[in-house]
C-alpha cells in the first residue's frame, strides 16, 4: 500500500510538472507574440492538412500560398490494446505504411484568401514538385507540376520516370485550364511579363521555351550542346560528366526583366568563346525578347558576364542595366565526393554593369543564401538560412542593405515555414506554427 501511495504521489507531481511546463511554453509563446520584433497578425491554415508552409505572397490583406506537400498520414485513436505492440501507433489505411505510395500521393496545392477570412484551396494536382507564377494583379496564374512514379524503375537515362503538366487561370484561380504540353518534358519555372501573355518556361536539362500567346503555343530556344555540361553526379556514378546526352543539368539562376530581357546563369567546366577558352566559370547571358535564332548563334559565344570559380544563386536586373547577383565561391558541389557537400563556401553579393564588377560584398560563413529581392528604393533583401558549426537545424534569417550593397544588417527570423517580402508596403512576412507575422523593413 505504501508503494502504491508513493507511486500515486509521483504521478501527481509528474502531471503537475507537465502542466506547469505547458503553461510556461504557452507564456513564452505569448510573450514572443507580444514583445518580439514581429507583429502577430492572425492564425491561418490551421485546418489545411498536413501542416506545412510554402511559397507565400501577400498583397494588402490578400494571401496566396503555394504548397508542394506529401499525403496526410492518419493514425487510429485510441490505440488497440490487443495488438502485439499496443504502444506503437497504427495508421488508418494500409497504403500509409508504403513509403513509395505516400510519396506518389504528394500534391501541388495552391491556396487563396484573405488574412481576415483565411485561405482555401483553389488548385490541387498530383506532384512532388512544381512551380508557379502570378501576375501583379493576381488574376493570371501559371502552375507547373512534376510527378514521379516511385513504384517504377529508373528510365533509360538513370533518372526516375516523371510526368509533367502545365496549367493556367485567368480569373484569379476560380477556373483552370490545362495547357497542351509534352508530359515527359519538364516545364520547369514559368516566367512572364506583367501582361501574362509573353513569357518563358525554364526547364531542367538546360531547356528554355518562349510563348507570345499566353501559353497556347511554345517555341523552344536552342542552346549549343556545350552549354549542357552535366555538373551534378551522373547516374553512372562518374561524378562530373560533361556533354552527357539527356542529362538533367539546370540553370543556376534566371531572371526576366520588365523590358523582356531574359538572363540565364550557368556554370561550365570548359568552353571556347569569342574572348578565348574559359574554364570553371559561371556565364551570365542577356537575351532580348525579340532575339532571332540567327542572332542566338553568336550570342552564346558572347556572355554578358563571366565569373571565374563562382556559382550564381540568384540574379536580379534593374532598369539602369545593372545586375544584382548572389554567388557562392568555388566549384559546384559534387555530392559523390566524400565531405564535399559539407564544405563551407563563401557567399557574395556582386553588382555588375556591362560585364564589369562594380561592387562585391562577402557574407560571413554561416550565411546560406536563398532568394534576392530588390525594393522600390533600391533596397536589397536577401532571404537566407543561418547555420553555425554543430547546429542541426538552421534558422531563417534576413539580410538587408539600404546603401546599394555596401553594408548589410542581419536579423534572425527563427523557424519560418514561409517567408515573403512585400515591396509595396516595405514589410517582411513569415508563417510559423499556424501564425502569420510581419515586421517593417
Amino acid at each position: 500500500m505504501k508503494l502504491i501511495s508513493i507511486m500515486m504521489k509521483l504521478v501527481k507531481w509528474l502531471l503537475l510538472g507537465f502542466f506547469c511546463l505547458a503553461i510556461l511554453i504557452a507564456s513564452i509563446y505569448g510573450l514572443y507574440k507580444a514583445f518580439s520584433m514581429w507583429t502577430f497578425e492572425k492564425e491561418i491554415m490551421r485546418n489545411d492538412k498536413p501542416y506545412g508552409g510554402g511559397d507565400l505572397r501577400v498583397k494588402g490583406r490578400e494571401l496566396l500560398v503555394f504548397k508542394p506537400i506529401q499525403a496526410e498520414i492518419k493514425f487510429k485513436e485510441p490505440l488497440d490494446p490487443n495488438r502485439q505492440k499496443p504502444e506503437v501507433s497504427q495508421v488508418t489505411e494500409p497504403w500509409m505504411n508504403d513509403i513509395a505510395e505516400t510519396i506518389n500521393r504528394s500534391t501541388i496545392r495552391l491556396l487563396r484568401g484573405t488574412i481576415d477570412n483565411d485561405v482555401k484551396r483553389i488548385f490541387e494536382q498530383r506532384g512532388q514538385n512544381g512551380a508557379w507564377w502570378v501576375s501583379p494583379d493576381w488574376q493570371t496564374l501559371y502552375v507547373t507540376t512534376n510527378w514521379m512514379d516511385y513504384h517504377l524503375p529508373n528510365g533509360a537515362d538513370g533518372y526516375g520516370q516523371t510526368w509533367h503538366t502545365l496549367w493556367k487561370s485567368i480569373d484569379g484561380g476560380l477556373q483552370w485550364k490545362q495547357l497542351e504540353w509534352p508530359e515527359r518534358s519538364d516545364a520547369g519555372q514559368p516566367l512572364f511579363l506583367p501582361d501574362g501573355k509573353r513569357g518563358y518556361l525554364i526547364g531542367s536539362g538546360m531547356r528554355v521555351w518562349r510563348t507570345e500567346d499566353a501559353g497556347e503555343h511554345w517555341q523552344e530556344i536552342n542552346l549549343p550542346k556545350w552549354t549542357n555540361q552535366q555538373l551534378m553526379p551522373s547516374p553512372d556514378g562518374n561524378g562530373f560528366s560533361p556533354w552527357v546526352k539527356e542529362t538533367r543539368a539546370k540553370f543556376n539562376a534566371f531572371d526576366l526583366a520588365l523590358d523582356g530581357t531574359l538572363r540565364l546563369a550557368f556554370f561550365v567546366k570548359d568552353a571556347q568563346l569569342f574572348r578565348g577558352r574559359i574554364s570553371n566559370s559561371s556565364l551570365v547571358y542577356a537575351l532580348p525578347w525579340n532575339i532571332t535564332e540567327k542572332d542566338l548563334i553568336t550570342k552564346w559565344l558572347q556572355p554578358e558576364s563571366i565569373l571565374p570559380l563562382q556559382v550564381v544563386r540568384d540574379i536580379k536586373a534593374n532598369q539602369e542595366g545593372e545586375q544584382h547577383l548572389i554567388t557562392l565561391q568555388g566549384l559546384p558541389i559534387d555530392g559523390q565526393k566524400k565531405g564535399d557537400s559539407k564544405r563551407v563556401r563563401e557567399a557574395n553579393y556582386v553588382l555588375l554593369k556591362q560585364g564589369k564588377e562594380l561592387l562585391r560584398h562577402s557574407f560571413l560563413e554561416y550565411v546560406k543564401p536563398g532568394a534576392l529581392f530588390v525594393g522600390p528604393h533600391d533596397e536589397l533583401i536577401l532571404a537566407a538560412d543561418k547555420k553555425t558549426e554543430g547546429q542541426i537545424l538552421p534558422d531563417s534569417m534576413t539580410l538587408i542593405s539600404k546603401d546599394k550593397g555596401h553594408t548589410w544588417s542581419e536579423v534572425v527570423d527563427g523557424s519560418a515555414y514561409a517567408w515573403y517580402y512585400e515591396a509595396e508596403a516595405s514589410r517582411i512576412w513569415k508563417y510559423e506554427t499556424y501564425s502569420l507575422y510581419w515586421r517593417k523593413l
